[in-house]
């Protein structure tokens, strides 16, 4: 299993008492490069991919329990961090395109032959979290930073 699928499955493992949503409530955009997978996941999941093997990934689920910002950044640091091997490199603010205030996480891995990054924005609404995440080796995540970027400031919740 990649690295990318380890952190992904920590995700879901994270929100494992979250209950998901029906449909996609938010609006993706694919940056150029990158090829969305539809058939593979369920309808409220978002996957792309370039030929390089950078994924990019959407889930939304139910704020429940009810949790702040807060609660849902430190979840996902104490998982990834403790159970997934990685290492915090950078904390941000983000905001999505109706200013839902969010805050991004860089982590690093060097577990295998190179270095990956993992970078997950979190958002949470009174009625969902949601999450952006991307990753793939550090040099075809530095090479696709700017699409990554403009992906994650494209973001809209509904």
């Amino acid at each position: 299993m990649s690295k990318i699928a380890r952190a992904c499955s920590a995700l879901v493992a994270t929100s494992a008492l979250v209950l998901g949503c029906g449909g996609r409530p938010y609006v993706p955009q694919t940056p150029p490069g990158f090829v969305e997978f539809k058939e593979k996941y369920d309808g409220d999941e978002y996957r792309a991919a370039t030929a390089d093997g950078v994924v990019l990934g959407i889930r939304a689920f139910k704020n429940e329990p009810k949790g702040e910002l807060g609660f849902w950044v430190q979840a996902i640091k104490n998982r990834l961090r403790d159970v997934g091997g990685y290492a915090l490199l950078e904390t941000r603010p983000v905001a999505d395109r109706a200013n839902l205030k969010g805050t991004e996480l860089r982590f690093g891995h060097d577990g295998g032959s190179e270095p990956h990054l993992y970078i997950v924005a979190i958002f949470a609404s009174e009625e969902r979290v949601y999450l952006l995440e991307a990753g793939g080796t550090k040099a075809q995540v530095d090479r696709q930073a700017s699409q990554i970027d403009w992906w994650m400031k494209t973001f809209l919740h509904q």
